[in-house]
Protein backbone atom coordinates (compact mmCIF):
# COMPACT_ATOMS: atom_id res chain seq x y z
CA UNK A 1 0.00 0.00 0.00
CA UNK A 2 1.49 3.47 -0.89
CA UNK A 3 1.18 6.33 1.10
CA UNK A 4 1.81 10.57 0.96
CA UNK A 5 2.30 11.80 4.80
CA UNK A 6 2.33 15.13 5.51
CA UNK A 7 4.34 16.90 8.32
CA UNK A 8 2.42 17.93 11.15
CA UNK A 9 2.75 17.42 14.96
CA UNK A 10 -0.76 15.66 14.67
CA UNK A 11 0.65 13.04 11.96
CA UNK A 12 -2.23 13.68 9.47
CA UNK A 13 -1.49 11.30 6.12
CA UNK A 14 -3.23 10.68 2.84
CA UNK A 15 -3.05 6.78 2.83
CA UNK A 16 -3.82 5.01 -0.88
CA UNK A 17 -7.04 2.44 -0.95
CA UNK A 18 -6.27 1.01 -4.56
CA UNK A 19 -5.11 -2.48 -2.88
CA UNK A 20 -7.54 -1.88 0.10
CA UNK A 21 -10.56 -3.62 1.08
CA UNK A 22 -12.30 -0.03 1.83
CA UNK A 23 -11.86 1.31 -1.68
CA UNK A 24 -14.90 2.98 -2.89
CA UNK A 25 -17.22 2.26 -6.20
CA UNK A 26 -15.90 3.63 -9.36
CA UNK A 27 -16.83 7.12 -9.57
CA UNK A 28 -17.15 6.96 -13.75
CA UNK A 29 -19.64 3.75 -12.52
CA UNK A 30 -21.95 6.52 -10.84
CA UNK A 31 -24.57 7.99 -11.97
CA UNK A 32 -24.73 12.06 -12.35
CA UNK A 33 -27.37 12.47 -9.87
CA UNK A 34 -25.83 10.33 -7.35
CA UNK A 35 -22.56 11.59 -7.56
CA UNK A 36 -23.74 15.09 -5.77
CA UNK A 37 -23.45 12.72 -2.82
CA UNK A 38 -20.79 12.08 -0.74
CA UNK A 39 -20.30 9.22 2.33
CA UNK A 40 -17.42 9.23 4.74
CA UNK A 41 -16.65 6.24 6.44
CA UNK A 42 -14.78 7.06 9.93
CA UNK A 43 -13.43 4.23 11.91
CA UNK A 44 -11.39 4.42 14.65
CA UNK A 45 -8.76 1.62 14.92
CA UNK A 46 -6.43 0.28 18.01
CA UNK A 47 -3.78 -1.48 16.77
CA UNK A 48 -1.40 -3.48 19.30
CA UNK A 49 1.86 -5.61 18.24
CA UNK A 50 -0.09 -5.97 14.84
CA UNK A 51 -3.56 -6.73 15.90
CA UNK A 52 -6.15 -4.49 14.46
CA UNK A 53 -9.31 -3.78 16.52
CA UNK A 54 -11.82 -1.75 15.22
CA UNK A 55 -13.19 -0.27 18.38
CA UNK A 56 -16.03 2.26 16.65
CA UNK A 57 -16.85 3.16 12.69
CA UNK A 58 -19.79 5.53 11.63
CA UNK A 59 -20.94 7.05 8.08
CA UNK A 60 -21.42 10.48 7.94
CA UNK A 61 -23.45 11.33 4.68
CA UNK A 62 -24.70 14.46 2.63
CA UNK A 63 -24.46 16.74 -0.43
CA UNK A 64 -21.09 17.74 -1.79
CA UNK A 65 -19.75 20.57 0.32
CA UNK A 66 -21.64 18.61 3.82
CA UNK A 67 -18.67 19.48 6.59
CA UNK A 68 -18.21 17.29 9.86
CA UNK A 69 -16.47 17.16 13.44
CA UNK A 70 -15.28 14.55 15.11
CA UNK A 71 -14.45 14.55 19.25
CA UNK A 72 -12.01 12.50 21.14
CA UNK A 73 -12.36 12.83 25.07
CA UNK A 74 -10.16 10.67 27.38
CA UNK A 75 -8.87 10.99 30.50
CA UNK A 76 -6.00 12.91 29.40
CA UNK A 77 -6.21 13.74 25.82
CA UNK A 78 -8.60 15.54 24.00
CA UNK A 79 -9.54 15.86 19.89
CA UNK A 80 -10.99 18.37 17.87
CA UNK A 81 -11.20 17.67 14.15
CA UNK A 82 -13.13 19.84 11.95
CA UNK A 83 -13.74 19.06 8.16
CA UNK A 84 -14.61 21.38 5.52
CA UNK A 85 -15.55 19.57 2.53
CA UNK A 86 -15.82 20.68 -1.33
CA UNK A 87 -16.49 18.49 -4.78
CA UNK A 88 -13.41 19.57 -6.86
CA UNK A 89 -13.70 16.77 -9.46
CA UNK A 90 -15.88 14.28 -10.07
CA UNK A 91 -12.65 12.08 -8.38
CA UNK A 92 -11.60 14.77 -5.83
CA UNK A 93 -12.51 16.29 -2.71
CA UNK A 94 -11.02 19.66 -1.34
CA UNK A 95 -10.73 19.10 2.51
CA UNK A 96 -9.79 22.00 5.25
CA UNK A 97 -8.73 20.75 8.21
CA UNK A 98 -8.75 22.54 11.60
CA UNK A 99 -6.97 20.24 14.33
CA UNK A 100 -7.26 20.80 18.02
CA UNK A 101 -5.49 18.92 20.95
CA UNK A 102 -5.18 18.93 24.44
CA UNK A 103 -2.79 16.53 26.04
CA UNK A 104 -1.69 16.25 29.87
CA UNK A 105 1.60 16.31 30.28
CA UNK A 106 2.25 15.99 34.00
CA UNK A 107 2.19 18.13 37.08
CA UNK A 108 4.56 21.24 38.19
CA UNK A 109 6.37 21.21 41.13
CA UNK A 110 3.25 22.98 43.15
CA UNK A 111 1.24 19.69 41.70
CA UNK A 112 -0.58 21.69 39.21
CA UNK A 113 -1.90 19.96 36.05
CA UNK A 114 0.36 20.93 33.05
CA UNK A 115 -1.29 20.57 29.55
CA UNK A 116 0.20 20.67 25.62
CA UNK A 117 -1.79 22.00 23.57
CA UNK A 118 -1.62 22.46 19.70
CA UNK A 119 -3.41 23.98 16.51
CA UNK A 120 -3.14 22.94 13.15
CA UNK A 121 -4.61 23.91 9.88
CA UNK A 122 -4.19 21.92 6.53
CA UNK A 123 -5.80 22.12 3.21
CA UNK A 124 -5.62 18.54 1.16
CA UNK A 125 -6.93 17.53 -2.43
CA UNK A 126 -7.80 13.95 -1.80
CA UNK A 127 -9.24 11.83 -4.02
CA UNK A 128 -11.53 8.15 -3.86
CA UNK A 129 -8.73 6.23 -3.64
CA UNK A 130 -7.12 7.77 -0.84
CA UNK A 131 -8.06 8.11 2.87
CA UNK A 132 -7.39 10.36 5.60
CA UNK A 133 -5.72 8.97 8.67
CA UNK A 134 -5.11 10.68 12.42
CA UNK A 135 -3.16 9.48 14.57
CA UNK A 136 -4.25 11.40 18.19
CA UNK A 137 -1.07 9.76 20.45
CA UNK A 138 1.10 10.33 17.54
CA UNK A 139 3.91 7.17 15.53
CA UNK A 140 6.65 5.39 16.96
CA UNK A 141 5.07 2.57 19.23
CA UNK A 142 3.53 -1.02 18.55
CA UNK A 143 0.59 0.46 20.38
CA UNK A 144 -1.43 3.22 17.66
CA UNK A 145 -4.77 4.57 17.95
CA UNK A 146 -5.95 5.58 14.33
CA UNK A 147 -8.56 7.66 12.82
CA UNK A 148 -9.40 6.47 9.86
CA UNK A 149 -11.63 8.72 6.57
CA UNK A 150 -12.58 7.35 3.94
CA UNK A 151 -14.71 9.24 1.11
CA UNK A 152 -16.96 7.74 -1.56
CA UNK A 153 -19.57 8.52 -3.89
CA UNK A 154 -22.80 7.42 -2.23
CA UNK A 155 -25.28 5.20 -3.65
CA UNK A 156 -28.21 7.16 -2.53
CA UNK A 157 -29.61 10.16 -4.75
CA UNK A 158 -29.67 13.39 -3.85
CA UNK A 159 -33.12 13.93 -3.61
CA UNK A 160 -36.10 12.01 -2.20
CA UNK A 161 -38.68 10.31 -4.42
CA UNK A 162 -40.71 13.02 -3.08
CA UNK A 163 -38.62 15.95 -4.73
CA UNK A 164 -36.82 17.60 -1.72
CA UNK A 165 -33.26 16.99 -1.03
CA UNK A 166 -32.23 13.77 0.91
CA UNK A 167 -31.10 15.23 4.31
CA UNK A 168 -27.67 14.48 6.06
CA UNK A 169 -27.33 11.76 7.80
CA UNK A 170 -24.74 10.46 10.54
CA UNK A 171 -25.01 6.16 10.95
CA UNK A 172 -23.51 4.70 13.80
CA UNK A 173 -22.22 1.53 13.19
CA UNK A 174 -19.98 0.44 16.15
CA UNK A 175 -20.62 2.92 19.15
CA UNK A 176 -17.26 3.37 21.27
CA UNK A 177 -16.47 2.81 24.59
CA UNK A 178 -18.24 5.16 26.86
CA UNK A 179 -19.36 7.23 24.22
CA UNK A 180 -15.69 8.79 23.85
CA UNK A 181 -16.09 9.61 20.09
CA UNK A 182 -18.79 12.26 19.44
CA UNK A 183 -19.24 13.09 15.26
CA UNK A 184 -21.05 16.06 14.25
CA UNK A 185 -22.26 17.28 10.78
CA UNK A 186 -24.09 20.30 8.71
CA UNK A 187 -24.72 21.78 5.42
CA UNK A 188 -24.12 25.55 4.59
CA UNK A 189 -22.85 27.25 2.00
CA UNK A 190 -19.21 27.71 1.69
CA UNK A 191 -18.62 29.81 -1.91
CA UNK A 192 -19.61 33.61 -1.97
CA UNK A 193 -18.66 36.69 -3.74
CA UNK A 194 -17.47 39.79 -2.02
CA UNK A 195 -17.91 43.13 -3.27
CA UNK A 196 -15.56 46.14 -1.35
CA UNK A 197 -16.36 49.49 -2.44
CA UNK A 198 -15.05 53.10 -1.05
CA UNK A 199 -17.00 55.94 -0.60
CA UNK A 200 -15.78 59.68 -0.69
CA UNK A 201 -18.12 62.17 0.31
CA UNK A 202 -20.91 58.88 -0.42
CA UNK A 203 -19.79 58.84 -3.80
CA UNK A 204 -17.84 55.10 -4.80
CA UNK A 205 -14.32 56.56 -5.71
CA UNK A 206 -13.38 52.78 -5.73
CA UNK A 207 -14.55 48.96 -5.84
CA UNK A 208 -13.66 45.31 -6.26
CA UNK A 209 -14.86 42.13 -6.33
CA UNK A 210 -13.58 38.85 -5.59
CA UNK A 211 -14.82 35.03 -5.21
CA UNK A 212 -14.70 34.37 -1.79
CA UNK A 213 -14.39 30.39 0.29
CA UNK A 214 -15.98 29.97 3.97
CA UNK A 215 -13.30 30.52 6.43
CA UNK A 216 -10.18 31.38 3.57
CA UNK A 217 -9.01 34.48 3.85
CA UNK A 218 -8.78 36.72 -0.21
CA UNK A 219 -7.54 39.78 -0.95
CA UNK A 220 -9.48 42.58 -2.51
CA UNK A 221 -8.08 45.11 -4.88
CA UNK A 222 -10.59 48.26 -4.75
CA UNK A 223 -9.46 49.79 -8.52
CA UNK A 224 -10.41 53.60 -8.55
CA UNK A 225 -13.25 54.66 -10.97
CA UNK A 226 -13.32 57.50 -12.69
CA UNK A 227 -14.75 60.10 -10.72
CA UNK A 228 -11.49 59.23 -8.03
CA UNK A 229 -9.46 61.96 -7.26
CA UNK A 230 -5.85 62.01 -7.90
CA UNK A 231 -4.97 61.14 -4.33
CA UNK A 232 -7.29 57.96 -4.42
CA UNK A 233 -6.17 56.60 -7.58
CA UNK A 234 -2.40 57.05 -6.37
CA UNK A 235 -3.15 55.12 -2.97
CA UNK A 236 -5.56 52.39 -3.66
CA UNK A 237 -6.94 50.13 -1.00
CA UNK A 238 -6.90 46.49 -0.64
CA UNK A 239 -8.57 44.58 1.72
CA UNK A 240 -7.47 40.95 3.13
CA UNK A 241 -11.07 39.48 4.09
CA UNK A 242 -12.64 36.14 5.71
CA UNK A 243 -15.89 34.94 5.40
CA UNK A 244 -15.40 33.48 9.05
CA UNK A 245 -19.48 31.68 9.32
CA UNK A 246 -22.44 31.21 7.62
CA UNK A 247 -25.30 32.08 10.05
CA UNK A 248 -28.83 30.74 9.72
CA UNK A 249 -31.49 33.16 10.19
CA UNK A 250 -34.92 34.89 9.19
CA UNK A 251 -35.54 36.85 6.81
CA UNK A 252 -32.32 36.24 5.68
CA UNK A 253 -29.39 34.72 6.27
CA UNK A 254 -26.40 36.17 7.69
CA UNK A 255 -22.51 36.06 7.33
CA UNK A 256 -19.70 36.59 9.55
CA UNK A 257 -16.27 38.79 8.50
CA UNK A 258 -13.23 39.61 9.67
CA UNK A 259 -10.71 41.63 7.21
CA UNK A 260 -7.74 43.65 7.24
CA UNK A 261 -7.41 46.74 5.31
CA UNK A 262 -3.92 47.93 3.51
CA UNK A 263 -3.42 51.39 2.02
CA UNK A 264 -0.69 51.67 -0.53
CA UNK A 265 2.03 54.08 -0.45
CA UNK A 266 4.01 56.50 -2.52
CA UNK A 267 6.93 53.65 -2.74
CA UNK A 268 4.47 51.15 -3.57
CA UNK A 269 4.05 49.85 -0.32
CA UNK A 270 1.20 48.36 1.68
CA UNK A 271 0.58 50.10 4.91
CA UNK A 272 -1.67 48.36 7.42
CA UNK A 273 -4.15 50.81 8.45
CA UNK A 274 -6.57 48.34 10.03
CA UNK A 275 -6.46 45.05 11.75
CA UNK A 276 -9.05 41.95 12.81
CA UNK A 277 -12.00 44.90 11.94
CA UNK A 278 -14.61 42.27 12.18
CA UNK A 279 -18.72 42.60 11.49
CA UNK A 280 -22.55 40.79 10.44
CA UNK A 281 -24.32 41.38 7.50
CA UNK A 282 -27.34 39.61 6.10
CA UNK A 283 -26.54 38.09 2.49
CA UNK A 284 -26.56 40.97 -0.49
CA UNK A 285 -27.16 43.66 2.42
CA UNK A 286 -24.46 46.78 2.92
CA UNK A 287 -22.03 46.62 6.22
CA UNK A 288 -20.31 50.00 6.09
CA UNK A 289 -17.41 51.27 8.57
CA UNK A 290 -15.97 54.58 8.54
CA UNK A 291 -12.16 55.57 6.91
CA UNK A 292 -12.56 59.12 8.55
CA UNK A 293 -9.71 58.86 10.37
CA UNK A 294 -7.48 56.21 8.43
CA UNK A 295 -7.54 56.64 4.90
CA UNK A 296 -6.73 60.17 3.92
CA UNK A 297 -6.81 62.21 7.57
CA UNK A 298 -6.43 66.04 7.01
CA UNK A 299 -7.85 66.34 3.38
CA UNK A 300 -11.71 67.45 4.82
CA UNK A 301 -13.36 63.96 2.69
CA UNK A 302 -15.59 61.98 4.80
CA UNK A 303 -14.49 57.92 3.82
CA UNK A 304 -16.46 54.84 4.17
CA UNK A 305 -15.61 51.15 3.23
CA UNK A 306 -18.55 49.30 2.04
CA UNK A 307 -19.07 45.31 2.24
CA UNK A 308 -21.95 43.40 0.30
CA UNK A 309 -21.77 39.86 0.41
CA UNK A 310 -23.65 37.03 -1.37
CA UNK A 311 -23.98 33.77 -2.50
CA UNK A 312 -22.05 32.61 -5.66
CA UNK A 313 -24.05 32.11 -8.69
CA UNK A 314 -23.88 28.37 -8.31
CA UNK A 315 -24.46 28.07 -4.28
CA UNK A 316 -27.69 27.87 -2.44
CA UNK A 317 -28.83 28.98 0.73
CA UNK A 318 -30.90 25.53 1.79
Amino acid sequence: MNARRLSLTLLLALTSLLASDHAPASVGATSGAARERIRFLITTVEERSGARNVISEATVEGPAGTDFQIDLQGERFKLDAQFLTDLLRPDALRVRTKLNTRRFYGYSERRLPLYEEDKQNETLELGFDEAVVLLPFGRGSDDQLKIEITPSVSAQTARLPSGKARPLEINILKESPGGIIGMRASKVPHRFVAEAMLLEDGQAVARGTSPCLLEEAQEITLQPTAQARADSQAHPLVVRLSVDEYIRSRPSDEVAIGFDIYRMTDEGRREQIAVNWAGVAALGASLGYDLNDLYAPGTGHKYELRFNIRLAADEQSD
